[in-house]
């Protein structure tokens, strides 16, 4: 069913255009609920990079593991702070090196240290993904009819696509763009603009699907798309933001969108 943005039913709101842009994670796949409490410095820090503590151990036996994740967090608080108004991606690898540095690890020992828990990082998250039921054959049959892209913030781009490959996602889009390959992240327009031209449409007759009203909604709405918002949890639009132009409770939904 389609949502207008207030919530209620909207059954005279259909889409009429010409593609379909989707969001990754959140949106198309999901991760797992399965991630652990560590306690670090006094606070108790919501990650999924508890596991990683064997790993760092064997390559800085010298380092305790909370003053790496310590380091990583104030790290990421920082990419997280400096990101506006331009939201450059910094890879995955990159904040590790960052964090190493920080912690008095030489320049070269840092960068190859940084490559290694990077990809041994981003090989558990992709374990961690799980594709909802119902999604492959929805975007296959969406893809007969429509051509589709996929835009996701994801600071490594190899990941994004390998869990693309997993589960047997990659041959529905005609078109992928990963902020780790562009540079920019959503909100930025540019990188929505970037799949518009490689899909050979315009923004107003394509259709943006999100789950995410800061990333995804506003993004959208900066490149003047279409969106619709994925709202599983039935949360009140906020009256002061950005407003999407459809409300969705599964991607299910689309078919009576777009029907």
């Amino acid at each position: 069913m389609a949502l207008s943005p207030g919530g209620a039913m909207n059954s005279g709101a259909q889409w009429r255009g010409r593609a379909l842009l989707f969001d990754l994670f959140g949106t198309v796949v999901h991760f797992a609920a399965r991630v652990p409490a560590v306690q670090t410095a006094g606070a108790q820090w919501r990650t999924a990079m508890q596991w990683l503590q064997e790993a760092a151990e064997q390559e800085l036996p010298q380092l305790r593991f909370d003053e790496l994740l310590t380091a990583l967090m104030c790290v990421t608080e920082e990419i997280v702070r400096q990101r506006p108004p331009e939201y450059r991606e910094v890879p995955s690898r990159e904040r590790f090196r960052r964090a190493l540095r920080q912690l008095d690890v030489d320049a070269d020992r840092a960068h190859a240290t940084a490559e290694r828990l990077s990809l041994a990082h981003m090989a558990h998250l992709a374990s961690l993904t799980v594709l909802p039921e119902g999604h492959l054959r929805l975007l296959q049959e969406l893809a007969a009819r429509y051509p589709l892209g996929l835009v996701s913030n994801f600071d490594h781009g190899a990941t994004a696509r390998r869990v693309l490959d997993d589960h047997g996602l990659s041959a529905c889009f005609r078109v992928i763009v990963i902020s780790d390959d562009f540079g920019q992240r959503k909100p930025h327009h540019a990188i929505f603009e970037a799949a518009l031209r490689e899909l050979g449409v315009s923004a107003d007759e394509t259709l943006f699907i999100g789950d995410s009203l800061g990333e995804d909604v506003s993004g959208a709405r900066n490149a003047q798309l279409r969106v619709a918002w994925l709202n599983p949890n039935g949360e009140p639009v906020p009256a002061d933001g950005v407003q999407p132009d459809y409300v969705i409770r599964c991607l299910a939904d689309l078919m009576a969108l777009v029907d």
